[in-house]
């Protein structure tokens, strides 16, 4: 084409763009200008866990999974599959599952929970090292509070809402499908929030990899596997405050300058 001979010559690609009609409309938006509904939405959304007992409408549930659908991923390669979870008895059993999977690991690796100087708590500490060894980021005290938590009974896994939806990532995908899991995933949580709903991611879920037979009643067949799970409800009250967020550093390089922002 010609303007694939013209971009190759150097020529300026707005004045291609131009010539043969293809230019597309720059919106031009001001400094300090309001959020648009776009940017609202990513600034009101909230991790709910406290959901009412009404059941979210399926048309709304197959909105957000289209939304999904359509995440980018590395050479299109989709690494996903959708489970929804809308039977409560099942949710239940998966809970059930899940909490107890807590305590076999809270015991087994929470040295804190023995006494200092005991046996019990040099050997659990001695196990819980080789396990960040071979899992690292497992053990940050985020996940292990949660995990202790859980496991005492004062944290529901999946918040008691009356729909969850589980992540499965293709372990073959192209790059680093975790990533393209994330962006999925963000696209349903995001839509949820323009429709009302609350959401929740739950980590914890993957630990149903751990059971053959969950996976069997939840359809979960290699090389696919739960790698995250998305809580759908309505909240209780109107959690729409906006929470500080710390202030990171941000290189920036432009003309031919380095400099510090924030």
């Amino acid at each position: 084409m010609a303007s694939d001979a013209a971009l190759q010559r150097g020529e300026d690609l707005e004045e291609i763009e131009a010539d043969t009609g293809r230019a597309g409309r720059i919106l031009e938006v001001s400094e300090g200008a309001e959020w648009n509904a776009v940017e609202r939405v990513m600034l009101e959304r909230r991790s709910i866990r406290r959901y009412k007992r009404r059941q979210v409408a399926p048309h709304l549930v197959r909105r957000m999974l289209e939304m999904g659908r359509y995440a980018p991923s590395q050479g299109n390669c989709q690494p996903w599959k959708f489970v929804v979870v809308r039977d409560a008895d099942l949710i239940a059993g998966m809970e059930k599952f899940c909490v107890a999977e807590c305590r076999k690991l809270s015991f087994d690796l929470d040295y804190t929970r023995y006494v200092r100087g005991s046996v019990k708590r040099f050997v659990i500490r001695a196990k819980a090292r080789l396990f960040n060894r071979l899992q690292p980021r497992m053990l940050h005290p985020v996940p292990v509070t949660v995990m202790s938590t859980i496991a005492d009974g004062r944290f529901a896994v999946f918040h008691r809402a009356p729909t969850v939806i589980l992540l499965l990532m293709d372990k073959r995908g192209v790059g680093t499908p975790e990533i393209d899991i994330g962006i999925c995933g963000t696209n349903i949580v995001l839509a949820a929030q323009s429709l009302g709903l609350g959401t929740c991611w739950v980590g914890f879920s993957k630990l149903l990899n751990q059971s053959r037979e969950w996976c069997a009643r939840l359809g979960v067949e290699p090389p696919f596997e739960i790698t995250e799970a998305i809580t759908v409800g309505y909240p209780i009250g109107e959690p729409t405050r906006l929470i500080a967020r710390d202030t990171h550093e941000i290189v920036w390089f432009e003309g031919g300058t380095k400099d510090i922002r924030y």
